[in-house]
């Protein structure tokens, strides 16, 4: 299992206390973590964001315990990518690198 020491986004404190909580509450296994990629394609693409398990074509990152999977197909579109996370109702954002 190779963990990349470069992580290509950021998640805010809200969005890490907000995925921990979901982690608790769902009694997720260790060995699942947190997917965040693209469904879709071209201009219909939108990011993606769930918990799963790893599969061979992902890199594996650990964020402040946070273990996050992303498929290398999708890596060049997540790099930069910042995830909070709105108590207002909004839920996750995604706020792409500018």
């Amino acid at each position: 299992m190779i963990t990349q020491n470069i992580i290509p986004i950021t998640l805010t404190s809200e969005a890490q206390e907000q995925i921990r909580a979901i982690i608790e509450s769902k009694s997720l296994p260790e060995f699942y973590g947190l997917r965040v990629g693209l469904k879709g394609a071209a201009c219909g693409a939108s990011f993606l964001l769930g918990f799963d398990t790893k599969s061979p074509d992902d890199d594996e990152y650990t964020l402040e315990g946070i273990t996050i999977y992303v498929d290398r197909r999708h890596l060049m579109y997540v790099i930069g990518l910042t995830i909070d996370f709105d108590e207002d109702g909004e839920g996750f954002v995604f706020q792409p690198r500018s």
